[in-house]
């Protein structure tokens, strides 16, 4: 409940304050720092734990928190580009079809994510090399961080629902896993799709919502990540309790193309292409 929503105000702000010719790159930087804080965040905190008491370590967290929380309270980004304006259009306008489909999207990509992490780590328990996945995981956000750069100076870049397909289909070989060092090879070409899906769904929304619209659009693609994790881990656990890591997995896999084809279908023409920079978007009133 206490939550700082920093990935909505962040989006949000990148919606506004960046060219709408230049937003796809800066979604893909933003995918790109979360990338970063999962692969430095963890070993920090590992590291802190072995090398302080853990309540101070744990103190340090929060004191960094609060930190971090004041400073985007000073800085104040601008998240309106219409100061002056207090009447936002209604949600039915706009939370179509294509609105509901990309969140979708975000829903699937990181349910994927979230079921890849989880049953990577109960195969390699089994194995008894749980000590490895630190490594593994790093290389996976690597993967994620390196296409990412790519996909936000790409001209062309492939649409969301094939980059969410490619996420789908390049965690499958995961669930059949091995060795951790095989773990660590295969969770590359699922890291390739990571970051590009998620930058993908966050400009889809961007460009879905009006401008009155945009702080909800933005704070429902939050919900939408929170959700697929939310429901990503019970399931999984579930089938990995009850099954194995496996099918756990390609559960997720299967739940992630079947949103992809659906979004094939329902983006289709839906999501109006980036103008070039210096030019503004029509007047809706006229």
């Amino acid at each position: 409940m206490l939550a700082l929503p920093a990935f909505p105000v962040v989006r949000q702000s990148l919606g506004v304050v960046v060219p709408e010719a230049r937003r796809r790159p800066a979604f893909a930087l933003d995918a790109m720092a979360s990338e970063v804080s999962f692969i430095v965040g963890p070993a920090v905190g590992t590291v802190a734990v072995l090398a302080l008491p853990s309540t101070t370590a744990l103190w340090s967290v929060g004191a960094a928190f609060v930190v971090a929380t004041a400073a985007l309270w000073w800085l104040d980004p601008a998240v309106r580009s219409e100061p002056g304006r207090t009447d936002p259009p209604s949600m039915r306008h706009w939370l179509g079809a294509p609105m509901v489909t990309a969140l979708a999207a975000a829903v699937a990509a990181v349910l994927v994510l979230s079921a890849t992490e989880l049953a990577a780590v109960a195969a390699l328990t089994a194995r008894g090399e749980t000590g490895w996945w630190a490594l593994a995981n790093t290389v996976w956000c690597l993967a994620s961080l390196a296409c990412g750069l790519v996909y936000g100076v790409a001209a062309r870049p492939p649409s969301l629902p094939v980059l969410l397909a490619g996420l789908a289909l390049g965690t499958v070989p995961v669930a059949f896993g091995g060795p951790w060092w095989l773990v660590a090879l295969l969770l590359v070409p699922a890291g390739a799709f990571c970051a590009p899906a998620l930058s993908s769904s966050a400009e889809a929304v961007g460009r879905l919502a009006p401008d009155g619209a945009r702080g909800v659009a933005t704070g429902l693609h939050g919900s939408a990540i929170m959700l697929g994790a939310a429901l990503a881990q019970p399931l999984t656990g579930v089938l990995i309790d009850r099954v194995s890591p496996t099918v756990a997995l390609l559960a997720a896999v299967g739940i992630c193309l079947v949103v992809a084809t659906g979004a094939g279908v329902a983006l289709r023409g839906e999501i109006p292409p980036a103008r070039p920079a210096g030019t503004s978007a029509p007047d809706p009133m006229a």
